[in-house]
Protein backbone atom coordinates (compact mmCIF):
# COMPACT_ATOMS: atom_id res chain seq x y z
CA UNK A 1 0.00 0.00 0.00
CA UNK A 2 1.37 3.13 -0.77
CA UNK A 3 2.81 5.31 1.77
CA UNK A 4 0.22 8.12 1.07
CA UNK A 5 -2.88 6.29 1.08
CA UNK A 6 -1.43 4.88 4.69
CA UNK A 7 -1.76 8.66 5.94
CA UNK A 8 -5.01 9.49 4.14
CA UNK A 9 -7.18 6.23 5.79
CA UNK A 10 -5.38 7.11 9.18
CA UNK A 11 -6.64 11.04 9.01
CA UNK A 12 -10.31 9.68 7.85
CA UNK A 13 -10.24 7.71 10.77
CA UNK A 14 -9.38 9.85 12.96
CA UNK A 15 -10.56 13.08 11.32
CA UNK A 16 -13.79 13.07 12.93
CA UNK A 17 -12.50 12.66 16.18
CA UNK A 18 -10.68 15.20 16.15
CA UNK A 19 -12.95 17.58 15.37
CA UNK A 20 -15.43 16.38 18.09
CA UNK A 21 -12.75 17.00 20.75
CA UNK A 22 -12.28 20.35 19.12
CA UNK A 23 -15.42 21.52 19.21
CA UNK A 24 -15.98 20.10 22.61
CA UNK A 25 -12.79 22.07 23.76
CA UNK A 26 -14.01 25.44 22.31
CA UNK A 27 -17.31 25.63 24.25
CA UNK A 28 -15.75 24.87 27.74
CA UNK A 29 -13.32 27.93 26.91
CA UNK A 30 -16.25 30.45 27.22
CA UNK A 31 -17.45 28.75 30.69
CA UNK A 32 -13.69 28.95 32.18
CA UNK A 33 -13.84 29.57 36.17
CA UNK A 34 -10.74 32.08 38.08
CA UNK A 35 -9.28 31.34 41.05
CA UNK A 36 -10.37 33.59 42.82
CA UNK A 37 -13.89 31.89 42.17
CA UNK A 38 -12.48 28.27 42.75
CA UNK A 39 -11.25 29.53 46.27
CA UNK A 40 -14.80 31.39 46.91
CA UNK A 41 -16.83 27.92 46.71
CA UNK A 42 -14.03 25.99 48.89
CA UNK A 43 -14.81 28.82 51.59
CA UNK A 44 -18.38 27.74 52.16
CA UNK A 45 -18.06 24.00 52.23
CA UNK A 46 -14.78 23.61 53.49
CA UNK A 47 -15.93 21.29 56.89
CA UNK A 48 -11.85 21.85 58.57
CA UNK A 49 -12.16 26.32 57.74
CA UNK A 50 -16.27 25.97 59.35
CA UNK A 51 -15.12 23.91 62.33
CA UNK A 52 -12.39 26.44 63.21
CA UNK A 53 -14.53 29.39 62.84
CA UNK A 54 -17.05 27.83 65.25
CA UNK A 55 -13.94 26.90 67.36
CA UNK A 56 -13.19 30.39 67.50
CA UNK A 57 -16.63 31.46 68.63
CA UNK A 58 -16.08 28.68 71.29
CA UNK A 59 -13.09 30.44 72.60
CA UNK A 60 -14.69 34.19 72.50
CA UNK A 61 -16.99 33.10 74.50
CA UNK A 62 -14.29 32.59 77.43
CA UNK A 63 -13.42 35.98 77.47
CA UNK A 64 -17.59 37.15 78.61
CA UNK A 65 -16.94 33.80 81.40
CA UNK A 66 -13.60 35.57 82.59
CA UNK A 67 -14.84 38.92 82.77
CA UNK A 68 -18.36 37.76 84.38
CA UNK A 69 -16.31 36.81 87.52
CA UNK A 70 -15.13 40.68 87.85
CA UNK A 71 -18.00 42.41 87.59
CA UNK A 72 -21.23 42.44 90.55
CA UNK A 73 -22.94 39.09 91.26
CA UNK A 74 -26.36 39.64 92.08
CA UNK A 75 -28.81 37.14 93.96
CA UNK A 76 -31.69 37.35 95.51
CA UNK A 77 -33.09 33.97 97.25
CA UNK A 78 -35.31 33.67 100.25
CA UNK A 79 -38.11 30.66 101.68
CA UNK A 80 -41.69 31.29 102.68
CA UNK A 81 -43.57 28.53 104.65
CA UNK A 82 -46.88 28.05 107.14
CA UNK A 83 -45.46 27.42 110.22
CA UNK A 84 -47.34 26.05 113.08
CA UNK A 85 -45.59 25.83 116.33
CA UNK A 86 -46.16 24.43 119.87
CA UNK A 87 -43.70 25.46 123.07
CA UNK A 88 -44.14 23.69 126.75
CA UNK A 89 -42.22 25.01 128.89
CA UNK A 90 -41.94 23.65 132.30
CA UNK A 91 -42.47 25.98 135.98
CA UNK A 92 -40.62 25.93 139.03
CA UNK A 93 -43.50 25.51 141.12
CA UNK A 94 -44.51 22.61 138.99
CA UNK A 95 -46.85 21.92 136.16
CA UNK A 96 -45.70 23.29 132.38
CA UNK A 97 -47.16 26.02 130.35
CA UNK A 98 -47.90 26.13 126.22
CA UNK A 99 -47.58 28.31 123.71
CA UNK A 100 -49.04 27.70 120.41
CA UNK A 101 -48.40 29.79 116.94
CA UNK A 102 -49.38 29.88 113.55
CA UNK A 103 -48.36 31.77 110.74
CA UNK A 104 -46.39 32.40 107.47
CA UNK A 105 -42.68 31.76 107.65
CA UNK A 106 -40.92 34.51 105.65
CA UNK A 107 -36.95 35.62 104.77
CA UNK A 108 -35.75 36.93 101.74
CA UNK A 109 -32.52 38.55 100.56
CA UNK A 110 -30.98 40.64 98.15
CA UNK A 111 -27.00 40.19 98.09
CA UNK A 112 -24.75 42.14 95.72
CA UNK A 113 -20.67 40.95 95.93
CA UNK A 114 -18.49 42.85 94.08
CA UNK A 115 -14.87 41.90 93.36
CA UNK A 116 -12.37 44.41 94.74
CA UNK A 117 -9.26 42.63 94.29
CA UNK A 118 -8.99 39.23 92.83
CA UNK A 119 -5.87 38.74 90.92
CA UNK A 120 -6.54 35.07 90.05
CA UNK A 121 -9.85 36.34 88.23
CA UNK A 122 -7.79 39.52 86.25
CA UNK A 123 -5.00 36.67 85.06
CA UNK A 124 -7.43 34.41 83.74
CA UNK A 125 -9.45 37.52 81.96
CA UNK A 126 -5.80 37.81 80.37
CA UNK A 127 -5.48 34.27 79.41
CA UNK A 128 -8.76 34.26 78.20
CA UNK A 129 -8.26 37.28 75.88
CA UNK A 130 -4.67 35.77 74.70
CA UNK A 131 -6.53 32.89 74.27
CA UNK A 132 -9.08 34.35 71.50
CA UNK A 133 -5.92 35.90 69.78
CA UNK A 134 -4.65 32.59 69.37
CA UNK A 135 -7.75 31.33 67.91
CA UNK A 136 -7.86 34.08 65.32
CA UNK A 137 -4.71 33.31 63.90
CA UNK A 138 -5.67 29.78 63.99
CA UNK A 139 -8.49 30.67 61.77
CA UNK A 140 -6.55 33.12 59.65
CA UNK A 141 -4.10 29.58 59.08
CA UNK A 142 -6.77 27.53 58.56
CA UNK A 143 -7.56 29.79 56.07
CA UNK A 144 -4.65 30.32 54.46
CA UNK A 145 -3.90 27.05 53.84
CA UNK A 146 -7.16 26.23 52.38
CA UNK A 147 -6.66 29.02 49.86
CA UNK A 148 -3.25 27.07 49.44
CA UNK A 149 -4.99 23.67 49.04
CA UNK A 150 -7.51 24.95 46.35
CA UNK A 151 -4.06 26.47 44.54
CA UNK A 152 -2.27 23.94 43.91
CA UNK A 153 -5.07 21.65 43.37
CA UNK A 154 -5.71 24.14 40.76
CA UNK A 155 -2.21 24.27 39.37
CA UNK A 156 -1.89 20.17 39.64
CA UNK A 157 -5.07 19.99 37.41
CA UNK A 158 -3.87 22.46 34.71
CA UNK A 159 -0.33 20.82 34.46
CA UNK A 160 -2.10 17.12 34.44
CA UNK A 161 -4.68 18.60 31.57
CA UNK A 162 -1.82 20.07 29.59
CA UNK A 163 0.47 16.94 30.12
CA UNK A 164 -2.02 14.43 29.06
CA UNK A 165 -2.13 16.64 26.06
CA UNK A 166 1.89 16.74 25.42
CA UNK A 167 1.36 12.85 25.67
CA UNK A 168 -1.18 12.69 23.26
CA UNK A 169 -0.01 15.01 20.50
CA UNK A 170 2.84 12.61 19.01
CA UNK A 171 0.39 9.59 19.58
CA UNK A 172 -1.03 9.79 15.67
CA UNK A 173 2.12 10.29 13.84
CA UNK A 174 3.64 7.05 15.90
CA UNK A 175 0.78 4.79 14.74
CA UNK A 176 1.47 5.95 11.09
CA UNK A 177 5.53 4.75 11.52
CA UNK A 178 4.39 1.92 13.02
CA UNK A 179 1.99 1.37 10.34
CA UNK A 180 4.27 2.46 7.93
CA UNK A 181 7.57 0.09 8.68
CA UNK A 182 5.02 -2.70 8.75
CA UNK A 183 3.96 -1.90 5.15
CA UNK A 184 7.93 -1.55 3.91
CA UNK A 185 8.71 -5.00 5.71
CA UNK A 186 5.66 -6.51 3.60
CA UNK A 187 6.87 -5.27 0.51
CA UNK A 188 10.56 -6.12 1.47
CA UNK A 189 11.82 -2.20 1.83
CA UNK A 190 11.84 -2.52 5.52
CA UNK A 191 13.80 -5.17 8.51
CA UNK A 192 11.93 -7.07 11.51
CA UNK A 193 13.72 -5.44 14.09
CA UNK A 194 13.00 -1.55 12.81
CA UNK A 195 9.05 -2.23 12.76
CA UNK A 196 9.36 -3.66 16.21
CA UNK A 197 11.09 -1.47 17.21
CA UNK A 198 8.48 1.42 15.96
CA UNK A 199 5.44 -0.69 17.32
CA UNK A 200 7.64 -0.73 20.58
CA UNK A 201 7.84 3.01 20.95
CA UNK A 202 4.28 3.42 20.22
CA UNK A 203 2.50 1.07 22.41
CA UNK A 204 4.61 2.92 25.25
CA UNK A 205 3.68 6.09 24.03
CA UNK A 206 0.26 4.66 24.24
CA UNK A 207 0.80 3.61 27.98
CA UNK A 208 2.58 6.99 29.16
CA UNK A 209 -0.47 8.85 27.67
CA UNK A 210 -2.98 6.27 29.58
CA UNK A 211 -1.46 6.63 32.36
CA UNK A 212 -1.30 10.59 32.60
CA UNK A 213 -4.90 10.60 31.70
CA UNK A 214 -5.51 8.25 34.78
CA UNK A 215 -3.74 10.87 36.64
CA UNK A 216 -5.54 13.42 35.24
CA UNK A 217 -8.90 12.22 36.33
CA UNK A 218 -7.32 11.72 39.92
CA UNK A 219 -6.54 15.25 39.73
CA UNK A 220 -10.10 16.48 38.54
CA UNK A 221 -12.10 14.41 41.26
CA UNK A 222 -9.79 15.96 44.16
CA UNK A 223 -10.56 19.33 42.67
CA UNK A 224 -14.38 18.83 42.23
CA UNK A 225 -14.62 17.32 45.93
CA UNK A 226 -12.63 20.47 47.07
CA UNK A 227 -14.44 23.02 45.26
CA UNK A 228 -17.69 21.51 43.84
CA UNK A 229 -16.75 23.29 40.23
CA UNK A 230 -16.46 21.24 37.27
CA UNK A 231 -13.44 20.50 36.40
CA UNK A 232 -14.09 21.03 32.85
CA UNK A 233 -14.39 24.50 33.57
CA UNK A 234 -9.91 24.86 33.47
CA UNK A 235 -9.58 23.13 30.52
CA UNK A 236 -8.70 26.42 28.27
CA UNK A 237 -6.09 27.24 30.77
CA UNK A 238 -2.22 25.92 30.38
CA UNK A 239 1.13 26.72 30.97
CA UNK A 240 2.90 28.68 28.28
CA UNK A 241 6.45 28.26 27.51
CA UNK A 242 8.32 31.30 28.34
CA UNK A 243 11.71 32.91 29.99
CA UNK A 244 11.26 34.34 33.36
CA UNK A 245 13.17 36.86 34.76
CA UNK A 246 16.03 35.20 36.93
CA UNK A 247 15.95 36.18 41.31
CA UNK A 248 18.79 38.03 42.52
CA UNK A 249 20.65 36.51 45.43
CA UNK A 250 20.35 40.58 47.09
CA UNK A 251 16.55 39.82 47.31
CA UNK A 252 16.95 37.05 49.81
CA UNK A 253 16.93 38.79 52.84
CA UNK A 254 14.41 41.44 51.87
CA UNK A 255 12.02 38.22 51.15
CA UNK A 256 12.89 36.56 54.44
CA UNK A 257 12.43 39.53 56.48
CA UNK A 258 8.72 39.79 54.98
CA UNK A 259 8.24 36.33 55.49
CA UNK A 260 9.19 36.20 58.91
CA UNK A 261 7.18 38.77 59.78
CA UNK A 262 4.12 37.90 58.06
CA UNK A 263 4.40 34.19 59.22
CA UNK A 264 0.84 32.50 61.06
CA UNK A 265 3.13 30.03 62.78
CA UNK A 266 5.56 32.37 64.49
CA UNK A 267 2.94 35.02 65.43
CA UNK A 268 0.84 31.70 67.01
CA UNK A 269 4.28 30.42 68.70
CA UNK A 270 4.85 33.59 70.48
CA UNK A 271 1.16 33.76 71.26
CA UNK A 272 1.77 30.49 72.95
CA UNK A 273 4.85 31.63 75.19
CA UNK A 274 2.40 34.31 76.39
CA UNK A 275 -0.40 32.22 77.38
CA UNK A 276 2.15 30.12 79.35
CA UNK A 277 3.42 32.89 80.91
CA UNK A 278 -0.24 33.83 81.83
CA UNK A 279 -0.41 30.15 83.14
CA UNK A 280 2.69 30.92 85.67
CA UNK A 281 1.12 34.47 86.68
CA UNK A 282 -2.24 32.58 87.09
CA UNK A 283 -0.96 29.78 89.27
CA UNK A 284 1.07 32.34 91.47
CA UNK A 285 -2.15 34.34 92.14
CA UNK A 286 -3.36 31.35 94.59
CA UNK A 287 -1.17 32.99 96.92
CA UNK A 288 -2.61 36.17 96.99
CA UNK A 289 -5.40 37.49 98.78
CA UNK A 290 -8.84 38.25 97.65
CA UNK A 291 -11.37 41.16 98.71
CA UNK A 292 -14.48 41.92 97.95
CA UNK A 293 -17.73 44.39 98.49
CA UNK A 294 -20.94 42.75 100.22
CA UNK A 295 -24.06 44.25 100.47
CA UNK A 296 -27.00 42.89 101.36
CA UNK A 297 -30.86 43.53 102.37
CA UNK A 298 -32.61 40.85 104.59
CA UNK A 299 -36.62 40.85 104.97
CA UNK A 300 -38.01 38.34 107.09
CA UNK A 301 -41.21 37.92 109.05
CA UNK A 302 -41.43 34.65 111.87
CA UNK A 303 -38.35 32.93 110.96
CA UNK A 304 -37.24 31.97 114.50
CA UNK A 305 -39.07 30.81 117.45
CA UNK A 306 -37.58 34.59 119.00
CA UNK A 307 -38.93 36.59 116.15
CA UNK A 308 -43.00 35.26 115.80
CA UNK A 309 -45.02 37.76 115.26
CA UNK A 310 -42.31 40.01 114.44
CA UNK A 311 -41.24 41.68 111.00
CA UNK A 312 -38.32 42.95 110.23
CA UNK A 313 -35.94 44.63 107.61
CA UNK A 314 -31.57 44.11 107.50
CA UNK A 315 -29.66 46.16 105.70
CA UNK A 316 -25.74 45.18 105.63
CA UNK A 317 -22.63 46.46 104.02
CA UNK A 318 -19.08 45.68 104.42
CA UNK A 319 -16.24 43.81 102.89
CA UNK A 320 -14.72 39.99 102.97
CA UNK A 321 -11.49 39.06 102.72
CA UNK A 322 -9.83 35.64 102.19
CA UNK A 323 -5.90 35.08 102.93
CA UNK A 324 -4.64 31.85 101.68
CA UNK A 325 -2.02 30.31 104.78
CA UNK A 326 -1.02 26.79 103.36
CA UNK A 327 -3.07 24.42 100.78
CA UNK A 328 0.14 21.56 101.62
CA UNK A 329 2.31 22.34 98.61
CA UNK A 330 -0.01 22.16 95.73
CA UNK A 331 0.34 26.25 95.05
CA UNK A 332 4.28 25.84 94.55
CA UNK A 333 3.84 22.31 92.43
CA UNK A 334 1.46 24.33 90.15
CA UNK A 335 3.45 27.23 89.68
CA UNK A 336 6.55 25.22 88.92
CA UNK A 337 4.41 23.28 86.18
CA UNK A 338 3.60 26.05 84.61
CA UNK A 339 7.18 27.61 84.49
CA UNK A 340 8.10 24.55 82.66
CA UNK A 341 5.59 24.62 80.63
CA UNK A 342 6.35 28.33 79.69
CA UNK A 343 10.23 27.17 79.24
CA UNK A 344 9.23 24.79 77.14
CA UNK A 345 7.27 27.02 74.73
CA UNK A 346 10.08 29.47 74.67
CA UNK A 347 12.15 26.55 73.08
CA UNK A 348 8.84 25.47 70.49
CA UNK A 349 9.05 28.92 69.24
CA UNK A 350 12.66 28.61 68.03
CA UNK A 351 12.54 25.30 67.09
CA UNK A 352 9.13 26.92 64.77
CA UNK A 353 11.74 29.59 64.04
CA UNK A 354 14.22 27.67 62.70
CA UNK A 355 12.39 25.22 60.62
CA UNK A 356 10.83 28.43 58.83
CA UNK A 357 14.29 29.70 58.41
CA UNK A 358 15.41 26.12 57.20
CA UNK A 359 12.46 25.91 54.85
CA UNK A 360 12.94 29.87 53.64
CA UNK A 361 16.61 29.00 51.89
CA UNK A 362 15.93 25.13 50.84
CA UNK A 363 12.74 26.57 49.10
CA UNK A 364 14.57 29.59 47.80
CA UNK A 365 17.61 27.66 46.38
CA UNK A 366 14.87 25.35 44.66
CA UNK A 367 12.99 28.15 43.03
CA UNK A 368 16.45 29.65 42.05
CA UNK A 369 17.24 26.38 40.48
CA UNK A 370 13.88 26.23 38.37
CA UNK A 371 14.00 29.26 37.20
CA UNK A 372 17.63 28.78 35.52
CA UNK A 373 15.91 25.39 34.74
CA UNK A 374 12.98 26.61 32.99
CA UNK A 375 14.91 29.38 30.92
CA UNK A 376 17.44 26.61 29.85
CA UNK A 377 14.57 24.45 29.04
CA UNK A 378 12.76 27.06 26.95
CA UNK A 379 15.27 27.21 24.75
CA UNK A 380 15.17 23.48 24.29
CA UNK A 381 11.45 23.41 23.27
CA UNK A 382 12.21 25.91 20.39
CA UNK A 383 15.36 23.75 19.31
CA UNK A 384 13.09 20.86 19.51
CA UNK A 385 10.34 22.39 17.65
CA UNK A 386 13.39 23.54 15.07
CA UNK A 387 14.11 19.61 14.37
CA UNK A 388 10.22 18.86 14.12
CA UNK A 389 10.05 21.43 11.35
CA UNK A 390 13.36 20.07 9.52
CA UNK A 391 11.83 16.63 9.78
CA UNK A 392 8.41 17.42 8.21
CA UNK A 393 10.52 19.12 5.29
CA UNK A 394 12.79 16.58 4.62
CA UNK A 395 9.11 13.78 4.65
CA UNK A 396 7.83 16.17 2.19
CA UNK A 397 11.16 16.03 0.11
CA UNK A 398 11.27 12.26 0.71
CA UNK A 399 14.49 12.12 2.91
CA UNK A 400 12.98 11.54 5.83
CA UNK A 401 10.67 8.95 7.37
CA UNK A 402 7.23 9.47 9.50
CA UNK A 403 9.53 7.50 12.36
CA UNK A 404 11.82 10.48 12.11
CA UNK A 405 8.59 13.13 12.53
CA UNK A 406 7.17 11.08 15.37
CA UNK A 407 11.07 10.58 17.37
CA UNK A 408 10.90 14.79 16.85
CA UNK A 409 7.22 14.91 17.89
CA UNK A 410 8.25 12.69 21.04
CA UNK A 411 11.07 14.75 21.99
CA UNK A 412 9.02 18.20 21.96
CA UNK A 413 6.26 16.20 24.66
CA UNK A 414 9.25 15.38 26.78
CA UNK A 415 10.35 18.47 27.27
CA UNK A 416 6.59 19.83 27.47
CA UNK A 417 6.47 17.37 30.04
CA UNK A 418 9.20 18.27 31.89
CA UNK A 419 8.64 22.03 31.62
CA UNK A 420 4.86 21.48 32.95
CA UNK A 421 6.26 20.04 36.28
CA UNK A 422 9.32 22.76 36.65
CA UNK A 423 5.59 25.21 36.44
CA UNK A 424 3.98 23.40 38.87
CA UNK A 425 7.13 23.46 41.59
CA UNK A 426 7.74 27.18 40.47
CA UNK A 427 4.20 28.57 41.16
CA UNK A 428 4.15 26.63 44.46
CA UNK A 429 7.60 27.62 45.56
CA UNK A 430 6.69 31.18 44.60
CA UNK A 431 2.97 30.84 47.12
CA UNK A 432 5.42 29.40 49.99
CA UNK A 433 7.62 32.45 49.80
CA UNK A 434 4.82 34.76 49.24
CA UNK A 435 6.36 36.00 45.98
CA UNK A 436 3.06 36.04 44.01
CA UNK A 437 -0.36 36.21 46.14
CA UNK A 438 -2.41 33.20 45.48
CA UNK A 439 -5.22 35.53 43.83
CA UNK A 440 -2.86 36.58 41.17
CA UNK A 441 -1.70 33.13 40.71
CA UNK A 442 -2.14 32.51 36.85
CA UNK A 443 -1.54 36.25 36.17
CA UNK A 444 1.77 36.62 37.13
Amino acid sequence: MPQQFVIKDFLMQHGLRLLTMACLWLSFCAQAVTLEEAIEFALKIDPNLRASKLNLQATEENIALARAKLLPQVSLQGTSSQLTQTTIQDLPTGGSSSRSFTGPSVNHQLVMRQAIFRPKDLSSLRYAELQTEYMQLKYKFDLAELKSRVSNSWIELIGAQQIALAYQRPLASMKLAAVQERVRLEQGDGTKDVMMEADAQYENAKATYQQAMETLKAKKIAFEKLTTISSDQLLNLKYVSRQVKDISEAEKMMMWENLRNASLELQMAKLQESMQLERVRNAEADHKPTLDLIAAVNLAQNDATSTQGYQYKNKQLGVQYIFPLYFGGGVNASVKQAYFSYESSQLESQIQHAKIENDFYLSWSQLAGIVKRNNALFLSIVSAKEQLNAAQKGFDLGVKTLNDIAVSEMNISRREVEFVILAQEYYRLKIKLKLVEIDSLLND
